[in-house]
C-alpha cells in the first residue's frame, strides 16, 4: 500500500510542477479499494495531506470506481435470492433500496474526501453473472439513482463505456448507448465489421 501511496503521490508532484493546473487541466487521482485493506481509513487521509486544500478544490480530483456487480454488495439485484434485490420486484420497490444503498456509499465517499470527486467509472450491471443479472427497466432505475446520488453529492460520473459491440452477454448493463435506447443493430453489426 504505501508503495502505491508513494508512486501517486510522486506522479501528482510531478504534474503539480508542470504548467498543467495553470491551465485548467484536472489530475483525476484514481483509487481503487481492493488494494488496499482498509481503503477509507487509509487513502482519504492520504490524499489530504498529499494535496493542499486548494489543489483539492481546483485541479486534484479523487477518482474511484464504483461496482455492486461484484462480490455480496447490498445494492446488487439478480433474478434469484441472494442480492439486495429481486430483478423481478416492481421498480417502485426497487427505487427505495438503491436510492438509500447508494446514497450510503456516496455519502462515505463526500464525507472522507474534501474536494472534487469523479467515479471514473460505473455501469448498471447488477451481478457479475449476466445472465443472472437484471435488465431492463430495472437497469434504467439502478443508473438513475446512482446519477441521483452523485448530482446530490456533487460526485463527477463517468459511465463504462459508450458501445460494447463485442460483449454481447454484457451489453445490457455496460454500454450507455445500449441503455439509452440509441444502440442500434444495424449500428452494432456495422461496429462488428470494422
Amino acid at each position: 500500500e504505501k508503495q502505491i501511496l508513494q508512486w501517486v503521490a510522486d506522479a501528482a508532484d510531478l504534474f503539480r510542477q508542470s504548467a498543467l493546473p495553470l491551465k485548467g487541466i484536472k489530475l483525476y487521482v484514481n483509487m481503487v479499494e481492493p488494494a488496499f485493506d482498509n481503503f477509507w481509513d487509509t487513502v482519504p487521509p492520504w490524499y489530504m495531506q498529499t494535496f493542499t486544500a486548494h489543489e483539492r478544490h481546483s485541479w486534484a480530483v479523487f477518482d474511484i470506481h464504483w461496482y455492486v456487480a461484484w462480490g455480496n454488495h447490498p445494492c446488487s439485484g439478480r433474478i434469484e435470492p441472494g442480492a439486495g434485490y429481486l430483478c423481478s420486484q416492481p421498480a417502485d420497490e426497487i427505487r427505495p433500496l438503491l436510492n438509500d444503498c447508494i446514497h450510503s456509499a456516496m455519502a462515505l465517499f463526500a464525507k472522507k474526501v474534501d474536494g472534487l470527486k469523479a467515479c471514473g467509472e460505473f455501469s448498471a450491471a447488477t451481478f457479475e453473472d449476466p445472465t443472472r443479472a437484471c435488465h431492463g427497466n430495472t437497469l434504467k432505475v439502478f443508473l438513475e439513482e446512482q446519477l441521483r446520488a452523485f448530482e446530490d453529492f456533487e460526485i463527477e460520473g463517468f459511465f463504462w463505456t459508450w458501445r460494447m459491440p463485442y460483449g454481447k452477454n454484457f451489453e445490457n448493463a455496460w454500454s450507455y448507448s445500449k441503455i439509452a435506447g440509441v444502440e442500434t443493430a444495424a449500428s452494432a453489426e456495422f461496429a462488428r465489421l470494422e
